[in-house]
């Protein structure tokens, strides 16, 4: 029996955090893979000296404009197949990446806001009806979907219990659904009702625990009984949202 460790973490302009030291804390937990969201770069943007110090393969995909998506992957091993998850144009470009390690498959995940208008919800239930389609056709595989989903699922998910974005019911849904197919929400197996947030509007809401938990791990549920340990990472600052953390026992 080998532990996998993951931490997945919207870090809101990687090359910034880089620059001031704030991704460090991530990489002193020496994790197999860290997953970064909202990256708002390229490859060709990155720091090269940065990359050729770390000892992770990497891989990016590149987000709708140079202020908005992006995803990048650090992995110690060199997953069989990387490719981009979504392949249509639009609000899904750089939202989503699939890496398939051959003993499991992980989908990385970064998803619309939804937010301003209908329209831009239906993008967010159309980006999720993709990746609910894939889950329940892979829900016997060995399938960790994580990343920032930007939904609040239950209400000890977020407090402001009124909130007209992430907590609509259709929104809310789409996590029912996950669960419908099986998938484990890893955080809160250990964790049921406790009210720990993973996102915050600021550092005084941050402060007086006013947020949400937009960032999962789902597991299918054949991984389920090999977690061994799910956790919120929020000592760790420098963006809007706090690290998660996996640890499953293979």
């Amino acid at each position: 029996m080998s532990e996998l460790k993951i931490i997945s973490w919207n870090v809101n302009g990687i090359r910034t955090h880089i620059k001031n030291k704030d991704v460090n804390p991530v990489l002193e937990k020496e994790a197999d893979i860290i997953l970064f969201q909202e990256t708002k770069t390229s490859y060709e943007k990155m720091d090269k000296k940065f990359l050729d110090k770390c000892d992770y393969e990497y891989y990016f995909l590149k987000g709708e404009s140079a202020r908005t998506g992006g995803l990048a992957t650090f992995s110690k091993e060199k997953p069989k197949i990387v490719k981009r998850f979504f392949k249509e144009s639009g609000d899904a470009l750089g939202r989503a990446s699939l890496l398939d390690y051959g003993d499991f498959t992980l989908i990385h995940v970064y998803a619309p806001v939804g937010t301003g208008n209908k329209a831009k919800l239906q993008e967010k239930l159309d980006y999720f009806k993709n990746l609910l389609y894939f889950a329940q056709k892979n829900k016997d595989q060995d399938l960790i979907i994580t990343g920032d989903f930007n939904i609040a699922h239950k209400e000890a998910d977020i407090s402001d219990l009124n909130t007209k974005v992430t907590f609509t019911d259709e929104e809310r849904e789409v996590l029912d659904a996950l669960e419908s197919f099986g998938f484990v929400d890893a955080f809160r197996l250990s964790n049921s009702e406790e009210k720990q947030f993973t996102s915050w509007k600021n550092q005084e809401a941050r402060e007086m625990n006013e947020g949400a938990r937009l960032d999962y791990f789902f597991v299918s549920k054949s991984l389920a009984d090999k977690i061994g340990s799910c956790t919120i990472l929020d000592e760790i600052d420098g963006s809007k949202h706090a690290p998660i953390e996996l640890i499953l026992d293979l």
